[in-house]
């Protein structure tokens, strides 16, 4: 069995993820900063089995610390801002939460030796398609920061 950090854990997709982990018998740790997060998604999702850790994924040590306290030997990594219209408007802050709290999750990740990663992207990555369904070949050209940011 092995424990896995989810991070963004009480969001929509993240809490997803958190049940069929608990589902299946994993050890859950949730990372959220509850910024978009839900307590109650993160309850609901673990079926009381998952911990709720509190934190931004922005505070390196912070994330290091929650790992090396759970035992975690691999991290899902969903916590991101996601609104378009707002990544358009604050660009840079979309860029210091979006890649600078991805490489904090890594750098955490790093130092503790963990090196299993499931990183949650976006359709947003691709643009507008040249074709559907979008294949992993299609050609990456995002049309704003959140897909910039992504990708």
């Amino acid at each position: 069995m092995s424990t896995v950090l989810v991070t963004g854990g009480a969001g929509y997709i993240g809490s997803h993820a958190v049940q069929a982990l608990a589902e299946s018998g994993q050890d859950v740790i949730i990372y959220d900063n509850l910024s978009a997060g839900h307590k109650e998604a993160a309850r609901r999702a673990g079926g009381g089995s998952a911990v709720l850790v509190e934190g931004d994924i922005l505070d390196t040590d912070h994330v290091r610390r929650t790992i090396e306290a759970h035992g975690v030997d691999s991290v899902m990594h969903f916590a991101a801002w996601l609104s378009v219209a707002e990544s358009v408007r604050i660009p840079a802050s979309y860029y210091r939460n979006n890649v600078g709290g991805a490489l904090s999750v890594l750098d955490a990740m790093i130092a503790t030796g963990v090196r299993h990663f499931v990183f949650s992207s976006t359709a947003a990555v691709f643009g507008n398609p040249e074709q559907t369904p979008i294949t992993e070949e299609h050609p990456t050209r995002p049309i704003n920061a959140y897909g910039e940011t992504k990708l």
